[in-house]
């Protein structure tokens, strides 16, 4: 689930603004863009894992703890 507190993003289920809840499981691929207006802040939570798709985030992921 993800908040969101300030900005807006969009991704391939839709566009979420201040105060919009997305729920997603695990047939959504989630990628997320930032609107350009302001700065785009957010509060989420998960149940598992985060799942990377990228060489560089998931070679980064175990640094993170992510």
């Amino acid at each position: 689930m993800t908040l969101v507190l300030q900005g807006s993003f969009s991704d391939e289920t839709g566009r979420y603004k201040i105060g919009d809840v997305q729920e997603a499981d695990e047939h959504v691929h989630h990628q997320p863009v930032a609107d350009t207006e302001e700065d785009c802040i957010c509060l989420a939570v998960t149940d598992a894992p985060l799942e990377f798709k990228g060489f560089l985030p998931k070679l980064l992921q175990p640094l993170f703890r992510i």
